[in-house]
């Protein structure tokens, strides 16, 4: 069966031949591509991209789009849905989980499902989705036989699931080993009576089980909405996708298809490219700790000939007197494991990074950025995109100064979302909104979800425009419907 590449929702477009790293995304924009004409505003500013870009204000005038975020608790769950010329909107739902930990997460789940299921009326252009994680696939099994009454015009998801990718192929091959590294370290701690040890890598994970079936069934069951053929695997190489009838464009952002890119997911100590620093997996295991995990003998520390097995040193007189007597403190049979944790957090942010990444460029040059759970090497990759020629030209950097709402990556963890290849571009940012739930986030050893200095950083950015799912504003915000399931963001 032929592979399938990114293409416009009914027109294709092929990428270069698989396995093979695309080039740095210098394509020519088609005419069918173009905006249209901009209507008349107030003001008018002037965009990196050379042209002007007209302002408007979310609340008046025609609906440009609608943007519904539910809050079904720490999870992502995106329904966006933009007017065409003529006949139906447009409607892209993009994820649909929710994290393990969260109370209810079936019942939450088959809400939401049932609200998607009759807002658009049982059937979606597109499902995006964008990692194979929890928290943004499990809906899908949760839900199953409601989301088995939606009918998907198309299934996109990156680059990194295509199985005719080399590089993807790489990385499946490292993650699998991963988890099973995982799964063997949860093993190891629970046959030493650190069940609490267990359950915490399990749940730092974010998976159910450490080796992560039930995740990649849930991620299976929305691939196969695609029908007899493939999902479309989006590429940041690929022309920018422009549905038929609509005034608006799609625009892959990431992930790279650059291995170092992927795996760079931490900010740097010197020059920190985030609002802060955390400890989130940024160290690795000693390579004797992998070796013992793996069950490759030929990885130890010591010599054959300074090694004998821990069951034979019970019935040594020396190991009996002074390893074997005495508080259990001084032994280190499992203390080699205590960096688990740091291990399944590396494996998880790896994962995010793979992150599918959109933004949507409407008529009048305005963006809608929906960036997953994408961190460092993700984000910093977007430097050097760049589509179209002449006045059609865009870039990544250009997009993010045209973003008027950011759907806020990773919960607003601390890795991210960039400060000065990120925020700081986007100067017309008027709303964000963070899908989170910070009691559960906490459970789960997440980490700051909310980070406290970004939400401030959005908060002085939007002139108080950012949400949290996990609360309800204040006061009333112009253009957002709030309700105890979602909120909607008219744009």
């Amino acid at each position: 069966m032929a592979k399938r590449t990114a293409r416009t929702t009914e027109k294709h477009v092929k990428r270069s031949s698989h396995g093979k790293s695309a080039p740095a995304a210098k394509t020519s924009a088609t005419k069918e591509t173009r905006a249209v004409k901009k209507p008349a505003t107030k003001k008018k500013t002037t965009s990196s991209e050379g042209r002007q870009r007209k302002t408007t204000t979310e609340g008046t005038g025609d609906t440009r789009a609608l943007i519904r975020i539910y809050r079904h608790g720490l999870g992502d769950c995106i329904l966006v849905r933009i007017p065409r010329k003529d006949g139906p909107m447009f409607k892209l739902l993009i994820d649909c989980g929710v994290a393990v930990a969260q109370k209810q997460g079936a019942e939450k789940m088959q809400a939401v499902m049932k609200d998607i299921l009759e807002l658009t009326e049982g059937s979606v252009d597109v499902l995006a989705v964008t990692h194979e994680h929890w928290d943004h696939v499990s809906g899908f099994q949760q839900a199953e036989e409601l989301f088995g009454e939606l009918t998907v015009g198309q299934v996109w998801v990156a680059w990194t699931e295509d199985p005719r990718d080399d590089l993807a192929k790489k990385l499946r091959k490292e993650r699998d080993q991963s988890l099973q590294l995982v799964s063997a370290s949860v093993d190891a701690l629970r046959a030493a009576g650190n069940e609490a040890g267990a359950d915490s890598v399990l749940a730092l994970t974010g998976m159910f089980g450490a080796a992560g079936e039930k995740t990649k069934a849930a991620f299976d069951i929305a691939k196969a909405k695609a029908g007899s053929g493939d999902p479309f695997y989006l590429h940041p190489a690929d022309l920018p996708i422009a549905p038929e009838g609509c005034d608006f464009r799609i625009f892959v952002l990431g992930p790279p298809h650059d291995e170092k890119a992927i795996k760079h997911f931490n900010p740097s100590k010197k020059n920190p490219e985030t609002y802060e620093l955390a400890l989130d997996g940024s160290g690795v295991l000693p390579l004797g700790v992998i070796g013992a995990l793996s069950g490759d003998g030929d990885v130890v520390p010591f010599p054959p000939s300074s090694r004998i097995p821990l069951s034979m040193s019970e019935g040594h007189r020396f190991f009996r007197k002074a390893y074997w007597t005495g508080a259990d403190w001084r032994r280190i049979d499992t203390d080699w494991l205590g960096n688990t944790d740091e291990f399944a957090l590396m494996l998880q942010s790896a994962t995010n990074n793979t992150s599918l990444v959109l933004a949507i460029e409407l008529a009048d040059g305005d963006v809608l950025l929906f960036a997953a759970d994408a961190q460092v090497g993700n984000w910093l990759s977007w430097e050097a995109l760049e589509w179209g020629t002449g006045a059609d030209r865009r870039t990544g950097p250009g997009l993010l100064e045209r973003t008027i709402f950011y759907k806020v990556g990773h919960h607003g963890s601390h890795n991210a979302t960039m400060k000065e290849k990120g925020l700081d571009l986007m100067t017309g940012l008027k709303t964000a909104i963070i899908p989170v739930d910070e009691v559960v986030a906490k459970k789960m050893r997440w980490g700051a979800m909310p980070l406290s200095s970004l939400v401030a950083a959005l908060s002085d950015r939007t002139q108080a425009r950012t949400l949290r799912t996990d609360k309800a504003p204040d006061a009333a915000i112009a253009g957002v419907q709030v309700d105890d399931l979602y909120f909607e963001l008219k744009v």
